[in-house]
């Protein structure tokens, strides 16, 4: 159970004391993953927008149903959310197979995306 947590902790907090990607055992985990800190940058911001979801529903509950917007179905916060962080996900994908520019311009399209399913989903 210990080893675990230290991989999970690990996994977190990309650091040189971990460039190895060893145990203190020596045994070798988390070698087949690319832990950059932009990439444990996006799992917290992942993490940070579920916990402010869990709080924001506990606070208010219901999730904030709406009519149908755009997508012509009825949605509550958690659903703009998750149709959010999916979009999100295809807009790199698409922009990963269809340009050759910087991925931070892909982020800012989705970023737009999410604010506009926001608002009018």
């Amino acid at each position: 159970m210990r080893w675990l947590l230290l991989a999970a902790l690990t996994a977190l907090i990309p650091d040189a004391a971990f460039a190895q990607n060893t145990s203190p055992t020596g045994v070798s985990f988390l070698g087949w993953m690319a832990w950059t800190w932009q990439t444990a940058l996006f799992f917290v911001c992942i993490a940070v927008a579920l916990v402010t979801m869990t709080v924001w529903e506990i606070a208010r509950p219901g999730g904030d149903p709406r009519e149908p917007g755009i997508l012509g179905i009825d949605t509550t916060r958690g659903d703009r959310l998750f149709i959010s962080l999916l979009s999100a996900a295809y807009i790199h994908l698409a922009w990963l197979a269809l340009f050759t520019g910087p991925l931070w311009w892909a982020s800012i399209i989705a970023l737009v995306w999410a604010a506009a399913v926001a608002k009018w989903v």
